[in-house]
């Protein structure tokens, strides 16, 4: 596993003497009380200063949230081999899994809370390199990957079956956005990867909210969505649980409970477009998006039937 850069280290001041990985891929280095991250995606500049600032919202509103640490001419980012690499506080504490009823009903609580705190803060402008759900594209581009449709089209051209699913999968669902009334949605910031791995935990209390890169601004439900899905479906009783904890807080619409499914399409949809940037600019086999196309969609359809449940036993 190749260390940051010489030069990038200079710039944030760090020492090579104190890193050792952070992540499997390589993605992030701790350097004692400082986290450095390798980022791809997303690029510009102008994002990680949006991010930065919702962060500081968020912590003002009394979250855990790692400050940004600009590098010494006071540049959010320093591009080096095609990454930006970016630096930011080390909080305490570790992630631990969801594996009880009451764990899913305090995520859903915390992420309500969230959303509240969040949209109190608005900046009222999209994020810079990000766009909603649907926009692939805008994803995409931003990281130097070029727009969805060409990117598949690539892709194809070495693994055909899998492309098509894909275009099929997305026509799919831009269909059943668009008629379910998604751009009607509200919009304010969201998280972008709100999940067990991204809550951090020390002597029982939330000591931090960490991985912001796909923060945004996006209809609320686009946060929870994707923990239906994690790797496969959520059992029932913790999707019950998980909505229950998060209606408490913010009531969910008939409209936001009756886009449900296709949120979670497009949360899969969107893992599919991160990982073909990855693909086409890492290189690397497209293990990865062939069990998102061949298996996680599938076992999403099975599921999907039995969502009724929550907008049934699930009052805001």
């Amino acid at each position: 596993m190749r260390e940051p850069p010489a030069e990038v280290l200079r710039a944030f001041g760090l020492g090579s003497e104190e890193l050792r990985p952070g992540s499997p891929e390589g993605r992030a280095w701790l350097a004692g009380r400082a986290v450095l991250k390798r980022r791809r995606l997303p690029g510009p500049e102008a994002g990680l200063r949006w991010e930065a600032e919702l962060r500081e919202a968020a912590a003002r509103a009394g979250w855990p949230t790692a400050r940004a640490i600009p590098a010494a001419d006071g540049v959010p980012a320093i591009d080096s081999g095609g990454w930006a690499w970016t630096c930011e506080e080390r909080l305490p504490g570790a992630p631990r899994e969801l594996t009880t009823v009451a764990a899913w009903r305090i995520a859903g609580r915390l992420l309500g809370r969230l959303h509240r705190d969040l949209a109190a803060a608005d900046p009222g402008i999209q994020r810079p390199g990000l766009g909603k759900a649907w926009e692939l594209d805008v994803l995409t581009d931003s990281a130097g990957a070029g727009t969805f449709n060409r990117l598949v089209a690539a892709f194809g051209r070495e693994y055909p079956e899998l492309a098509a699913a894909i275009r099929r999968e997305r026509y799919r669902n831009l269909r059943e956005l668009a008629r379910l009334g998604y751009p009607e949605l509200p919009e304010q910031p969201v998280h972008g990867d709100f999940s067990a791995k991204n809550l951090l935990w020390a002597e029982g209390e939330l000591s931090g909210l960490v991985d912001w890169e796909f923060a945004r601004r996006d209809a609320a439900l686009c946060d929870l969505a994707p923990l239906l899905m994690p790797f496969g479906p959520l059992e029932p009783h913790y999707a019950r649980a998980l909505f229950e904890g998060y209606a408490a807080v913010r009531p969910v619409s008939n409209q936001e409970f009756g886009l449900l499914p296709a949120l979670v399409r497009a949360s899969l949809l969107w893992w599919v477009a991160v990982e073909l940037v990855r693909w086409r600019l890492e290189g690397g086999s497209p293990e990865r998006i062939a069990r998102t196309v061949q298996v996680r969609f599938p076992a999403f359809e099975r599921y999907a039937l039995e969502l009724g449940f929550l907008r049934e036993n699930v009052r805001g």
